[in-house]
């Protein structure tokens, strides 16, 4: 009898295949875990610098301990700005101009509706053309948002699933918002979508008894140790290259 890892053993592994529609710029889809922003690569494990707070008598983690958090910046793919963006405001708008760019945002007259606004942006709709063609295998399926926990870009992009199978066209229409009284230069190889590509299953929900009970008790055995207890007993090394 084959067990689960003795069949994921012999399991092709699945591809994501891209091509850059832009010459000069063939790597224009890189793993996620190459963009970790540098504010998150400064923080201390410790807030305030310091382990313990004798005067509130607790441990100070940081999100810095929290591997969830990391797998969110390290997941999938991201697509990456091709060239120089410059926001400018006009008349209390943001104006999107550039050098040179082969495929270079546009925009549209209107939103589909308010609710599609991100909080803090203007409510005008832009449209990424990602210059790259993508496409996962049948029975696969890429979640398309912005990048994760990403709230220092000066843009949201809007999120999407979209199933294997199709081919991306580099001329397709991602939408995205600025954010209100930013100017200044958008830089080529910003990362602006993040790829996340899972397995199509089907799924169901089930109202369990005392899974209460069962994550108090997870929450204490976790709180047994100082940290590490999650990555050292749940978590599992994804692999994106």
């Amino acid at each position: 009898m084959f067990n689960d890892t003795m069949i994921s053993m012999f399991k092709k592994k699945p591809v994501l295949q891209y091509e850059s529609a832009i010459e000069i710029y063939p790597d224009i889809i890189t793993p996620t875990r190459i963009h970790i922003p540098e504010w998150y690569k400064k923080i201390n494990k410790w807030r305030n610098n310091e382990m313990f707070n004798v005067e509130k008598k607790q441990f100070q983690e940081s999100v810095k301990l929290c591997v969830p958090f990391l797998d969110s910046l390290s997941s999938g793919y991201m697509i990456t700005l091709p060239n120089d963006l410059y926001v400018k405001q006009v008349d209390g708008s943001p104006y999107l101009t550039w050098k040179n760019a082969e495929f270079p945002p546009t925009w549209r007259d209107e939103i589909s509706h308010e609710n599609l606004v991100p909080s803090g942006c203007y409510p005008l709709e832009y449209v990424w053309r990602p210059g790259v063609a993508l496409t996962v295998p049948l029975g696969y399926s890429m979640l398309i948002t912005h990048p994760l926990n990403r709230h220092d870009l000066p843009f949201t992009t809007l999120s999407a699933i979209v199933d294997g199978g199709l081919v991306l066209d580099p001329n397709g229409n991602i939408p995205f918002y600025i954010k209100k009284d930013f100017e200044g230069i958008i830089s080529k190889g910003t990362p602006i979508i993040q790829i996340i590509p899972f397995f199509q299953e089907n799924w169901s929900s089930k109202k369990i008894k005392h899974l209460t009970k069962k994550g108090s008790q997870h929450g204490k055995m976790s709180a047994s140790i100082l940290f590490g207890w999650y990555k050292k007993t749940f978590w599992t090394k994804k692999q994106y290259n």
